[in-house]
């Protein structure tokens, strides 16, 4: 039987890009793993207010997110910083 390793735990807080682009910050309610077919082994993330609607985003899809996130928030950096003379 595999070990399955991933990064969050149960109320961790998560910041991501969903499809529409829209930065969201959820808490993790269920974690839950899927294989999916070309990409293998997911990690599979349940997160918001109603455990009865759980939505699913990919521990692959969190870390690219957070990437651009973060290069985003670089990128707004370097421009306030900038002077205009």
């Amino acid at each position: 039987m595999a070990t399955i390793r991933t990064r969050y735990t149960l109320g961790d807080t998560i910041a991501f890009l969903d499809s529409d682009g829209i930065q969201r910050t959820e808490t993790v309610r269920l974690i839950e793993t899927q294989i999916v077919e070309g990409y293998d082994l997911w990690v599979i993330y349940g997160y918001g207010k109603d455990l009865y609607r759980l939505n699913y985003v990919s521990e692959h899809k969190i870390l690219i997110s957070q990437q651009k996130l973060h290069e985003q928030q670089q990128k707004q950096g370097r421009l306030s910083k900038a002077i205009i003379t």
